[in-house]
């Protein structure tokens, strides 16, 4: 076949591309070795030439369009050239997405995880020994997870529960004042256990204890330690507990512990969970020793589905059981109170704790609130504008509003979990109630 002009005005040695020529076929196909080799040949021409301003990707593309060839990106790059987005960049979003794929970090996240593990760092300036061979942005996945805003909660806010708080209290205030005392024999447990059905103040008691104690306050869940790639969820644990140490005393509360720490089966069970949950108990168990002020707490709905060995290392473990009479007239008492509505009388609380038997206290809160509505759905029924009512117009909260209110909101437990629970605080428990 014969070969265009153009092609020829750009070939300067006929005898020196012998081989290149060998590769084109006779229906005008280059092979990739040849097409590499021309291209070379031509930024080699071009350099001292005038056209060198000219963008070699607009000459490669004329070059191609010439020989009738393809060039799937060699057009954009030489033999040993860096890759080039396909994609150009106008700034913004798609500048950070390209420092990104060359491998650069933004200016601000690379100062926030140099602060993080300065902040990490001892006295001699080197991170710990735990957190030596971990990357950086695990380290700083972790660190963001301490609760630094005082969560607003405190014991006096949580209605009955005083077997639970007195116990909470040992383990975790008293050791934190007095250091010195709880040593040896009287040093406290390392996990502790909050289960009993939803809505009775298991996470409460969670956030009172980061209010009360003076400590750094890890709150994690389930998606805290778990990522896509494979490998990064025990490395994710491994810097939970190593920033603990760096961060004492520390308390961890892990909400819904039996998403993470589940009963592990040979059967059925992805890999990656087995490997976590392999490496959350080899953590709980090293960090247990008198040295390190660290606690461990873990809340859940469902202890019976934990894994014996997380149940083992969880030491202490307190049934936060349904809210008692006098915890429900509490919690009554209290929501109406703090909203100036409270008017019921000692025998109209009386009935309403007969009426609320299973009740929790998220379903005793709910209850209220629909209660609260009454005289607000009463004013409006009597052709009174929303936007003209007064909140001094409308009537107190009556005992006929939470007669009402208990048509709609019915309790959220079932006899039979409650007996799930109590049979399982008999054998486990630590206290019989």
């Amino acid at each position: 076949m014969e070969i265009s002009s153009p092609r020829n005005e750009n070939i300067k040695s006929p005898s020196s591309n012998e081989e290149a020529n060998s590769d084109v076929s006779g229906n005008g196909f280059v092979t990739a070795r040849a097409k590499l080799e021309m291209d070379a040949r031509q930024k080699r021409g071009m350099a001292g030439s005038p056209r060198a301003s000219v963008s070699p990707q607009s000459d490669n593309n004329a070059t191609n369009r010439v020989h009738g060839v393809k060039s799937y990106g060699f057009s954009r790059r030489g033999i040993r050239g860096n890759f080039v987005p396909p994609i150009r960049s106008n700034g913004g979003n798609a500048g950070s997405m390209t420092s990104r794929v060359a491998g650069k970090g933004d200016d601000a996240s690379d100062d926030s995880t140099k602060r993080c593990l300065e902040m990490l760092c001892g006295p001699d300036g080197e991170l710990p020994e735990k957190l030596r061979n971990l990357e950086p942005r695990l380290i700083e996945h972790v660190s963001n997870e301490i609760m630094d805003r005082d969560p607003n909660v405190r014991w006096d806010d949580i209605a009955g529960l005083d077997h639970a708080k007195k116990c909470v209290t040992e383990m975790v205030i008293w050791p934190l004042l007095r250091p010195d005392i709880f040593k040896g024999c009287r040093s406290p447990g390392r996990g502790l256990l909050l289960f009993g059905p939803p809505g009775t103040g298991k996470t409460m008691i969670g956030k009172a204890i980061a209010g009360e104690a003076k400590a750094t306050f890890f709150y994690i869940s389930a998606s805290s330690l778990t990522s896509k790639w494979i490998g990064e969820g025990e490395k994710l644990v491994r810097a939970l507990f190593g920033v603990a140490t760096c961060r004492q005393p520390a308390v961890i509360f892990v909400d819904e512990i039996d998403s993470l720490l589940s009963q592990r089966k040979s059967e059925g069970e992805h890999e990656s969970s087995r490997r976590l949950k392999t490496q959350f108990l080899i953590e709980m168990e090293g960090f247990d020793s008198g040295s390190e002020q660290i606690l461990l707490i873990g809340a859940t709905n469902r202890p019976q589905e934990l894994d014996e060995a997380a149940r083992r290392r969880l030491t202490k473990r307190l049934y936060i059981p349904l809210p008692s009479y006098d915890a429900r007239a509490w919690i009554i008492r209290n929501l109406l109170e703090k909203d100036g509505l409270f008017k019921l009388s000692k025998e109209d609380i009386d009935t309403i704790c007969k009426l609320t038997e299973g009740y929790s206290g998220s379903d005793m809160k709910n209850l209220v609130k629909d209660a609260s509505m009454g005289p607000l759905r009463e004013a409006l029924k009597q052709g009174i504008e929303i936007t003209k009512l007064k909140k001094e117009d409308m009537r107190p909260v009556t005992l006929q509003d939470f007669e009402d209110a208990l048509q709609e909101v019915r309790p959220s437990v079932s006899l039979n979990e409650l007996g799930t629970y109590e049979e399982w605080n008999k054998q486990f428990g630590s206290l019989s109630l």
